[in-house]
């Protein structure tokens, strides 16, 4: 029999689950459970997010799998900053500035992945290697005693871990993972998301603060109600358990078969189908471990009520027929439509307007909400407590 001394990180909160439905237990009233509305609104706050949380720390833009090929490359421009995103002909993947180093010109102009030997800017055709070196500039006597050799492409810091591809756009600091992730290092390993594969991948801009939409995903309250007609009767009502794992969290919702197992073994317990896993990496990612597929959430606010979601669907392997890719096409759709954007979302944007309406000065959490309470705590440690800017 296994020991819980044994277990990996994850499955410790899977054993704490258990033992806090047998026990009936129910959390403690957050000790801060008031939030100023302004908190979601304040446009001089946001522009402290966006510098101190999402170019100060690593971020995942996508996953390995989206670049097979020598050349491919995507771009990406939800950081406020236009990066260029290529898999050399070394087969490593590395992160530019999408610019030309002659007039500031962007290089890429494609959103979708696409492949190509080189990049040449279409302003003047200064030519650029895939390792970002400079390989041509048309007439470059013009540039008689310039050095044109550091004049190849600024990189951006980008490392590959558990298949996500992360860059860190500040420059105040190294990129770290390690101290990064902490033990959700380990859970990404034992969830295996180097070794899954894209399938699907939407890009939406939500009409809400990226803060709430990290909070929708941090609470077992809403789960039975808003998803009554979807996932909801799928889960336990209100059961669910969370860790703060540094600046991220784990959380684990007890699915309705659970109380099945409560006296079952470890080696009897899964982590995929008796809950549902749900990890949200600071400062804007969250993952869901379905019982059979990944969802990958990045959210990149564009204002204090608008936030790009990048929706990545990881699946196990590629499908090799029709029916296996039917299936996925299915599986995403009722997440992708069905749960997050009619339901997930649709309640992200009208809680936006509720803020804007003045109705309320703050937003009320419960005991089941505490999840959101250790959001806050996260931002607090990092940024301090809210101050509104002057009217």
């Amino acid at each position: 029999m296994s020991k819980l001394s044994d277990l990996p990180p994850h499955m410790k909160l899977f054993a704490r689950l258990l033992d806090e439905v047998k026990s009936d237990y129910r959390p403690p009233l957050p000790e801060i459970h008031d939030v100023p509305v302004a908190f979601y609104l304040d446009d001089d706050w946001l522009a402290r997010e966006r510098f101190e949380l999402f170019a100060g720390y690593p971020i995942i833009v996508g996953h390995e799998t989206m670049l097979t090929q020598a050349g491919e490359h995507f771009t990406h421009d939800h950081l406020g900053k236009p990066l260029l995103i290529v898999r050399g002909r070394d087969d490593h993947i590395r992160a530019f500035y999408n610019v030309c180093r002659h007039r500031g010109m962007r290089l890429a102009q494609n959103t979708e992945v696409m492949r190509k030997p080189s990049f040449v800017c279409p302003y003047h055709h200064w030519a650029y290697d895939l390792d970002g070196s400079l390989k041509n500039v048309p007439l470059s006597e013009s540039f008689d005693g310039v050095n044109l050799s550091c004049r190849g492409l600024k990189e951006v810091p980008c490392e590959i871990r558990h298949g996500f591809i992360w860059v860190q756009i500040g420059e105040t600091k190294p990129l770290d993972l390690n101290s990064h992730l902490g033990e959700i290092d380990a859970d990404l390993d034992a969830f295996g998301t180097g070794d899954q594969h894209v399938f699907r991948q939407t890009t939406t801009t939500k009409k809400a603060n990226w803060k709430l939409i990290v909070e929708a995903f941090q609470d077992g309250y809403h789960v039975v109600r808003l998803h009554q007609k979807s996932v909801g009767p799928l889960f336990m009502d209100a059961r669910a358990s969370m860790d703060r794992v540094g600046n991220n969290l784990r959380a684990a919702v007890a699915r309705a078969f659970f109380p099945e197992i409560l006296n079952a073994p470890p080696e009897k317990w899964d982590d995929r189908n008796h809950v549902s896993f749900a990890h949200y990496i600071f400062p804007n990612t969250i993952i869901v471990f379905h019982p059979d597929y990944i969802s990958h959430m990045g959210l990149f606010p564009q204002g204090v009520d608008e936030t790009v979601v990048v929706h990545t669907c990881l699946i196990p392997k590629e499908p090799e027929t029709e029916k296996e890719r039917d299936h996925w096409e299915r599986a995403f759709d009722i997440i992708e439509n069905g749960v997050f954007q009619a339901e997930d979302f649709f309640v992200c944007e009208n809680a936006q307007i509720g803020m804007a309406s003045g109705a309320n000065e703050t937003l009320l959490l419960g005991a089941q909400e505490y999840g959101i309470a250790l959001f806050h705590d996260i931002l607090r440690d990092e940024m301090g407590p809210f101050r509104q800017s002057p009217s």
